[in-house]
């Protein structure tokens, strides 16, 4: 009986701490921001680019994302009504210039989508050739 009663007081603690940990991180969501480079010559690569992030957000469950394009910032990734309009503009090319409307976010992380022509510091450059 004495080890059943410490094996309850177990279970109780960890699931106090799981809702506690749940709960802080819930209402502590740091901020991730993902650039896509919407050029003309990565337009076949869309599909692997929406593939990606449909991933990423499968993936990061404590974590808000926010989308913006080498155009312009679209905002947060659940209120956007589909990843389709992400893709929607396509003409030009990116340059380090476009990501310069970025410098005032404070995310905890900075992900760009591109071909990797570019390489701006303090981004996560992921390629798609």
């Amino acid at each position: 009986m004495k080890a059943l009663k410490i094996f309850g007081l177990f279970i109780v603690l960890h699931a106090a701490a799981w809702a506690g940990t749940h709960l802080y991180l819930q209402q502590h969501q740091p901020d991730v921001l993902v650039v896509v480079d919407t050029s003309y010559a990565l337009k076949p690569q869309f599909p692997a680019m929406e593939s990606w992030i449909n991933n990423l957000q499968a993936r990061t469950r404590y974590k808000n994302i926010i989308i913006g394009t080498d155009k312009a910032m679209l905002g947060k990734l659940d209120a956007i009504p589909t990843k389709a309009t992400i893709f929607r503009t396509v003409f030009g090319r990116m340059s380090e210039d476009n990501l310069k409307r970025y410098e005032q976010i404070q995310a905890s992380e900075k992900i760009l989508l591109s071909d990797g022509s570019i390489r701006p510091s303090g981004w996560k450059v992921i390629s798609f050739p």
